[in-house]
């Protein structure tokens, strides 16, 4: 007894030692990229850029609301893009499809696959009666306090005017890429895609364009990163969530509320929404947060490279840990959110029928179907009938290879533009356009090449939104080198 007592403390001191000096030889990597000379440009004429496009009121509100006024402002502002950047306009193939616009920027090899850069010029409403909680107002494009104010500053027109900014710089210097570089600024992300990016990729498909990589909204640099680490991380979001809404619709016996019965379709309802909610999916780690955490981890105080180090022994502690915010809760499984509700008309009549929608999030590991079977079994009543909402439907985008060329150069210029700072994968967790596009790229990636802290991204779709005037001129220099050096 007295061995085996022994051979047990042996082993786990074996394998504390082992997690530990896994630990200690898990060190930064020296940074092996040198100093990248600067690219000089005025911010302040940056600044003034992207907020004269803030001004321009892109609102998709869905449902055909308010399109008459929406589609006048996108002309608006397509005639803005022709007016401030000549220069890219003379170099540049544009083509206007529905209210989107497409840019092709011939190359000068044309066997080598184009590259799609993205940005969409539409931008979510101000929630009515908020407008005094802004600071400056959501469309005044104010520049004040080291800031661009208004709606869509992050979300997306800052990515769409550096993006314009770097192509105007490199045309204006007589640049012509190696690789043909297309850009395609949507109309209608913000309520789902459908008649821009929708479109325009169906219409590259049919014209057999093929693209080396797509590059979109998604991810970001986050200066605080995980806690205990200070270092920002660039995070280049390679997989997307699906996206799925069910109607759950409940029926019972109406009548008199005065006679409630045993069989009320509220009752019924309300009973199923819960049992969707109880019955999570499945949960954990994919391949890419292990990543994802492999990269920072060497920045980590020793307590959490520690657990970060030997995700091997330590992944349901970590795994737990990671679930302690909604953003990082996310990336672990498909979400469940009940998002509407209805039934009855009258306080005194009980309907014979109430309907609820719950929004699916889908994690990579989950299909469309696959919910669908899931929710159906957890609810287990044949009185309620379970609907796919297709114009709300999407699966999970297929994955980027992080080993893959095009990753390895992505990387590569975001460490040459933000002073060799750390790069690492990531999932999107919300929809973007760039899903339209996975069949007609090697790779989909996304990152706005802006620096966020704790606080900023709450500001995307909420109130004072705002993106720093510090981070225009490195966003622009990243967009130009990633042009300009695509080979």
């Amino acid at each position: 007894m007295k061995r085996i007592a022994l051979a047990i403390v042996a082993a786990i001191l074996l394998v504390a030692a082992v997690a530990v000096v896994r630990a200690l030889l898990m060190t930064a990597p020296t940074s092996q990229v040198q100093a990248v000379p600067a690219i000089g440009m005025d911010t302040r004429i940056l600044a003034q850029h992207l907020g004269q496009a803030v001004r321009f009121r892109t609102i998709s509100y869905g449902g055909g609301a308010h399109e008459a006024d929406k589609d006048a402002a996108l002309a608006a502002f397509r005639d803005w893009m022709v007016k401030t950047y000549p220069r890219f306009n003379k170099v540049a193939k544009r083509e206007v499809l529905g209210q989107s616009v497409v840019y092709s920027w011939a190359g000068k090899n044309p066997s080598l696959k184009p590259i799609l850069l993205m940005a969409h010029m539409d931008v979510v409403p101000v929630v009515p009666g908020t407008e005094h909680s802004w600071a400056h107002a959501p469309f005044s494009g104010d520049m004040a306090g080291g800031y661009v104010w208004g709606r869509g500053a992050i979300d997306d027109k800052g990515s769409l005017v550096m993006l314009l900014e770097a192509a105007e710089r490199l045309a204006r210097a007589g640049v012509q890429p190696e690789r043909t570089i297309m850009f395609a600024f949507g109309q209608d992300e913000e309520v789902g895609g459908n008649n821009g990016n929708a479109v325009i990729a169906r219409t590259l498909a049919q014209r057999g364009i093929h693209f080396f990589f797509v590059l979109d909204e998604g991810g970001a640099i986050v200066d605080e990163p995980f806690p205990g680490v200070q270092k920002p991380i660039a995070f280049v979001a390679v997989e997307e969530k699906g996206y799925l809404s069910l109607e759950l619709v409940a029926h019972g016996e109406g009548g008199h509320s005065s006679r409630p019965t045993g069989d009320m379709a509220i009752v019924r309802l309300a009973g199923a929404v819960l049992k969707v909610v109880r019955h999570p999916f499945a949960s954990g780690l994919d391949p890419i947060q292990r990543e994802k955490l492999s990269v920072i981890a060497p920045y980590t105080p020793f307590p959490q490279r520690l657990l970060l180090a030997n995700l091997w022994l330590t992944e349901p502690i970590v795994d737990r840990f990671v679930a302690m915010t909604p953003e990082g809760e996310a990336r672990l499984h498909t979400t469940i959110a009940p998002t509407i509700i209805a039934g009855g008309v009258k306080d005194n009549v009980l309907p014979p029928e109430a309907r609820a929608t719950i929004n699916f999030r889908l994690h990579p590991r989950d299909t469309i179907a696959g919910v669908v079977e899931h929710v159906r079994r957890a609810i287990d009543d044949p009185k309620v009938d379970v609907i796919v909402l297709n114009d709300s439907k999407e699966e999970a985008s297929p994955v980027a290879d992080t080993n893959g060329e095009a990753y390895h150069y992505l990387a590569a210029q975001i460490r040459d533009s933000f002073n060799g700072i750390p790069v690492a994968p990531d999932m999107t967790t919300g929809a973007t356009d760039s899903r339209y596009y996975a069949g007609i790229s090697d790779a989909v990636f996304r990152l706005d090449p802006f620096h966020f802290g704790s606080g900023d991204l709450g500001r995307v779709h909420g109130t004072n939104e705002r993106l720093a005037i510090r981070d225009l001129a490195p966003a622009v220099a990243f967009y130009m080198r990633l042009i300009e050096n695509a080979k």
